[in-house]
């Protein structure tokens, strides 16, 4: 397994994606403080469920299937004497790395805005806390859109990653059937955890929002999700490299 991963994590060398683990946590940064400079922290937080994670996501796991189809359009990879399974879990363990390197950096950078901003400033627990659970809660993201980029391509998954974010994600945070979208976890989880409403405001006293009993219903979701998913798009991945050496004469 080591190898695959190495072997994964070596296609992303020199490439515009290990930027995007800066980038995008500082243009979050700036964008929140932008939008609304007096719930800095908070701000960000929402934004990462709502968009910023989706599009990171979307944008790897494309520039990903890029990557093979540039290559050799998977042909490479479907013709090797090599677990195709083991391949596919290797591409969604590598960019859920990158994610958390990303998200590790933002962590950093939040407890430094605290502390030079102490007006803006939530717990240090509550910055690794809401992280953590921003991180667990699209996990399913990655092979999904895995499986969006190989079948539809580069736009197609941008399009349906980010449209999910921002229609059935934000749409849907706020209702009792919030559990019934994928997209809303993440969203409704900040919430009660950092005292956001997905609108960008603070929640006021009293509000249902602040319910903490979301989150455990939220990560068991979002884990027996991704397990989910990834089992079933590895085995479609294993399907379209069945078919294609099938039409090679390869079996």
């Amino acid at each position: 397994m080591m190898q695959y991963l190495k072997s994964e994590n070596l296609k992303f060398k020199r490439t515009f994606s290990r930027k995007l683990l800066i980038a995008v946590p500082l243009f979050n940064i700036g964008f929140s403080f932008f939008m609304n400079p007096s719930f800095l922290i908070t701000n960000t937080f929402n934004w990462w469920s709502i968009l910023f994670i989706p599009l990171t996501i979307a944008i790897l796991c494309a520039l990903s299937h890029q990557k093979e189809q540039k290559a050799a359009n998977y042909n490479g990879i479907f013709t090797l004497p090599v677990s195709l399974s083991t391949i596919w879990y290797s591409k969604t363990i590598i960019i859920a790395l990158y994610m958390f390197i990303m998200l590790t950096f933002f962590v950093v950078m939040m407890m430094l805005i605290s502390m030079v901003l102490p007006g803006n400033s939530i717990s240090y627990i509550k910055i690794i806390e809401a992280s953590a659970v921003l991180w667990l809660s699209t996990l399913w993201q990655i092979p999904f859109c895995l499986f969006l980029a190989k079948r539809w391509g580069f736009v197609v998954t941008l399009v349906v990653n980010i449209a999910g974010g921002f229609l059935l994600g934000i749409a849907l945070a706020t209702q009792s059937q919030w559990w019934i979208s994928p997209w809303s976890w993440s969203i409704r989880m900040m919430s009660p955890i950092v005292g956001v409403h997905p609108n960008g405001v603070p929640l006021p006293v009293g509000s249902p929002l602040w319910n903490l009993q979301v989150v455990p219903v939220g990560l068991a979701l979002s884990i027996c999700f991704f397990v989910i998913v990834t089992l079933c798009s590895a085995s479609s991945f294993n399907r379209v490299a069945t078919a294609y050496l099938k039409k090679q004469g390869g079996i």
